[in-house]
């Protein structure tokens, strides 16, 4: 507790200045040890020191919004919390504002608090029900935030708690910081009060299970191109329930972006460098503080890790559909099938088919068909054996199904196009 007499006898041999300085460096002090120290619980001898009136009871969290890469930017983030801070005290010492008129200078307290947020200890009558409470504080609210806006070129929300002695005072502190958060589900500028604030249960977090699902099976196919726009889609669900609270959400895809990385691992991608973006990813969502950040930020980070393995796997596809071109080149008469092949290469099916079909410009399966049509083509004109003979050779063991696909590629009948062929040959 602070030695009045003494601290009147230290007035009487500084300058005014360094009185004013000194004072308010004990009043940040006295802010921080109210929220983040021991409780107070007597502040009789103190309030003729600092000429308080009234005790704080309410803490307003302010913070700028930031969008896209300046919410990891450190530089531009410690620069707005500076000047937030300036502006606030400016405003405080000019005593032009309604919210100075009302409850006084003296009786506001202002700090600096983590990385980004400034924060406000003012008095609201919490005589009053809690209604009335949040009311004039979102007034007050509303105040702080038409004057530092006339001031700052970027946007700014606040985050506002209940009402409390000023022993409890940091309660309400937390509390801010909470509504503060639910920012992340709203547009930039908003005055959230804690009591508007709403979380789901744990039943809305289920939905992370089907996405992390799907989005590895995304990643192990080698969809590149749709599994960032997946992440995105995944955000827009769960930006629609607006349920879960960010922190849970920051959580869960932190576990979401480990699995992907288990996934990339799997398909060749460098460990190490995986550890290195995740180990940055958790620095980095720390930072995030709204959904538009978040789906901005989700799709780079995957994108990023499936580039890793991108072109190690664009290879190998190119080396496996060689492989299975040959294969049928020199096995057409077999049974093939797809799955057989796809194993041969360590690959899905799907994946091969698709991969197949995009380089190829045609299906496994018709390519299949056009091979073995051309091989009975030939064994049409060069040989005179009959057509399940031939079906037989090109690998159709029903003659019938062989004469439709025959057909289908050729627009002729195997007899059709044996007879067109020597009619042409006559007429020669």
């Amino acid at each position: 507790m602070i030695d009045v007499d003494l601290w009147g006898l230290s007035k009487t041999i500084i300058s005014n200045k360094q009185w004013q300085l000194i004072r308010e460096a004990v009043r940040r002090e006295l802010a921080f040890e109210a929220i983040f120290g021991n409780a107070i619980t007597d502040m009789g001898e103190s309030l003729s020191v600092f000429n308080l009136q009234l005790l704080p009871t309410v803490a307003i969290v302010i913070q700028a919004d930031n969008d896209g890469i300046a919410c990891f930017d450190n530089a531009i983030i410690e620069l707005q919390q500076k000047d937030i801070y300036n502006r606030v005290i400016d405003m405080l010492q000019q005593d032009v504002e309604g919210i100075v008129t009302v409850v006084g200078q003296e009786n506001i307290f202002a700090i600096t608090a983590g990385d980004r947020d400034v924060v406000l200890l003012l008095p609201v009558d919490i005589r009053e029900s809690q209604a009335e409470v949040k009311t004039t504080a979102k007034r007050y609210g509303r105040h702080i935030k038409a004057h530092l806006s006339k001031k700052i070129n970027y946007s700014i929300s606040l985050g506002i708690g209940q009402g409390y002695e000023f022993k409890q005072i940091r309660q309400s502190y937390f509390e801010a910081c909470a509504a503060l958060k639910y920012k992340f589900y709203q547009n930039d500028g908003a005055i959230i009060h804690y009591s508007e604030v709403s979380w789901g249960d744990r039943e809305s977090q289920q939905i992370f299970i089907a996405y992390e699902t799907k989005l590895l099976a995304t990643v192990r196919k080698g969809e590149w191109q749709h599994a960032a726009v997946f992440a995105a889609h995944m955000l827009d669900t769960i930006g629609g329930s607006r349920r879960i609270h960010p922190d849970v959400l920051k959580v869960r895809i932190l576990e979401l972006l480990t699995v992907v990385s288990r996934g990339i691992m799997e398909l060749g991608g460098d460990p190490d460098i995986l550890l290195d973006i995740k180990i940055r990813s958790g620095d980095e969502i720390g930072r995030v503080t709204t959904l538009a950040e978040l789906k901005a930020w989700l799709p780079e980070i995957i994108s990023e890790m499936c580039g890793l393995v991108k072109e190690k796997q664009q290879a190998a596809i190119v080396r496996a559909i060689t492989h299975t071109k040959q294969f049928i080149a020199e096995n057409y008469y077999l049974d093939i099938s797809l799955e057989d092949l796809a194993k041969r290469e360590y690959m899905s099916s799907s994946y091969l088919s698709r991969a197949f079909s995009e380089i190829v410009g045609t299906s496994f399966t018709d390519y299949l068909k056009a091979v073995r049509v051309s091989r009975a083509q030939a064994l049409l004109l060069s040989t005179d054996k009959g057509v399940a003979e031939i079906a037989a050779k090109v690998g159709y063991q029903d003659p019938n199904y062989f004469s439709r696909v025959f057909k289908l590629v050729t627009g002729k009948s195997p007899l059709q196009y044996r007879q067109g062929y020597s009619l042409e040959n006559l007429q020669i």
